[in-house]
């Protein structure tokens, strides 16, 4: 079994007949099940958002969240859902501090059936002990979610370092609360440690360069601890930091994943699965480990879709 952790899906029109906005590339539930088709890839944990989630990702793109509205929603995660029913695990993001009503919208996502909450925290200005998302981790571990946390590192500005003032709002109240990346994962470590029935992964392997450096120290961190996992989102499967990610977090805690549709389209797709069954690279089933594996043991064994 092959499963891509880490995927998002675009309504393709709005109720105007105007096409997403968000990204140029094929993006809609029904292009990304051909790719899943042709690459074979038997299911996909698929993230969804709203424009109040990713303000400075838009801003950044000079898309205006209203135009929007629409495509990045809620409801087209659950019409997506409803029509490929056994392909995609849910992990709604609907959860900014500017969402209404976002507490009630996680928990009613998991009494449906997701299987878990997706938080990116810089974009939000907040820390994973601050308080808001402590209450959603418990929130997860009450309906027997998990949780994928993007640290955002990457906007940060710490590597290399950036004058914070030049950051967007939310990453610019985060850069100045933390001083590395080592700081950040001393605040990691409160969510992960008080809540041990919750699974979570660290996107993009901790949002940073994919270098090998940086591949064994969250690798390290992710050795600590037996709910914590990494999925390989926007990054390239064929660098050797992968190699050091496996070594040092272990075999079993590294999954594969995509950030489709900015990435993978099409025979890219291909070549990041076969990097990571290249002969010689890694045993056969720490290769089928990570392509799949261990996406399965993050959720828990639960199936995919919601309930009836």
């Amino acid at each position: 079994m092959v499963i891509d952790a880490h995927v998002h899906l675009v309504r393709p029109f709005d109720s105007r007949g105007r096409r997403q906005l968000y990204t140029p590339n094929p993006a809609s539930a029904e292009d990304y099940v051909a790719t899943m088709d042709a690459a074979g890839i038997d299911r996909a944990f698929f993230i969804s958002w709203s424009p109040a989630d990713i303000p400075s990702d838009l801003a950044g793109k000079g898309i205006a969240p209203e135009d929007v509205r629409e495509t990045l929603s809620r409801e087209y995660a659950l019409e997506a859902l409803a029509a490929h029913r056994d392909r995609f695990h849910w992990f709604p993001c609907h959860l900014g501090p500017r969402v209404a009503d976002h507490v009630a919208l996680a928990r009613d996502a998991l009494r449906m059936g997701a299987a878990g909450l997706k938080l990116v925290l810089s974009f939000w200005g907040e820390l994973p002990d601050d308080p808001r998302p402590m209450k959603l981790c418990g929130l997860a571990e009450e309906h027997g979610a998990q949780v994928i946390i993007d640290t955002s590192f990457w906007y940060l500005g710490k590597e290399p370092p950036i004058d914070p003032d030049t950051l967007p709002a939310g990453h610019r109240k985060v850069a100045r609360r933390v001083e590395d990346f080592s700081d950040y994962l001393r605040h990691l470590a409160v969510p992960i440690e008080r809540y041990p029935r919750v699974s979570f992964s660290l996107a993009h392997a901790g949002a940073r360069m994919f270098t090998a450096e940086h591949a064994l120290d969250v690798g390290d961190f992710i050795r600590r601890y037996p709910n914590v996992y990494a999925d390989l989102g926007a990054l390239d499967t064929s660098l050797p930091a992968l190699d050091c990610l496996v070594e040092a977090a272990g075999a079993d805690r590294v999954m594969f994943g995509t950030d489709w549709p900015h990435f993978a389209q099409g025979p890219a797709m291909d070549a990041l699965i076969a990097a990571i069954r290249r002969p010689g690279r890694f045993a056969p089933r720490v290769a089928e480990a990570i392509l799949g594996e261990n996406a399965l043991a993050f959720v828990k064994g639960r199936a995919p879709g919601l309930r009836a």
